[in-house]
């Protein structure tokens, strides 16, 4: 699939300057730039633009850089991952000291306060467990059922998503302006 339509884009007068042609282009672009007047002039703007900006930045001089530059570099790196070890070392710990205190409450209550509320959280969990059992063959049942409808409803709010999202697409003729 080509992406070429007629005259050379900026993007990919750039990317023939640049030598960087996408494969399924390239063909095309080279013969079409050779032969239209439009797209040399197109080009050979890119390629002096390329020139001055290149004698530009030649032109100017690299700052020296302090003796200490990469020592200071690498102090704040040193300094950032001490500063996460010790957050994480700080989390361990709260997360230790929560644990711990779970455990002392639990403890201090005594089996009679917790055991109960343990043995309905248990029957609850088994009590969802096979309420989703029953939930998930009724769903294949229904979805079995109402596979026509579904479609159209989907259809339905898929087009003008579609044409609202085809409004944010910038049109082929926009981009040649």
């Amino acid at each position: 699939m080509t992406t070429f339509t007629g005259h050379l884009t900026d993007a990919q007068a750039q990317r023939l300057m640049d030598g960087m042609l996408l494969e399924a282009e390239a063909d095309e672009v080279l013969a079409h730039a050779g032969g239209c007047p439009e797209c040399q002039a197109l080009t050979e703007s890119y390629r002096v633009l390329g020139d001055a900006l290149g004698e530009a930045l030649g032109a100017l001089e690299l700052p020296e850089l302090p003796r200490d530059f990469t020592a200071g570099v690498l102090s704040r790196i040193d300094a950032r991952e001490h500063a996460v070890r010790r957050e994480r070392r700080f989390a361990v710990a709260i997360l230790a000291a929560v644990l711990v205190a779970i455990g002392v409450t639990v403890v201090a209550a005594g089996a009679g306060t917790w055991a109960p509320a343990a043995s309905r959280l248990a029957g609850g969990l088994g009590s969802a467990g096979e309420a989703l059992r029953l939930g998930a063959g009724l769903a294949a049942t229904l979805l079995s059922a109402l596979r026509f409808q579904l479609a159209l409803a989907c259809a339905v709010l898929a087009v003008p998503l579609l044409f609202a999202l085809s409004r944010l697409i910038p049109s082929a003729r926009a981009e040649l302006a």
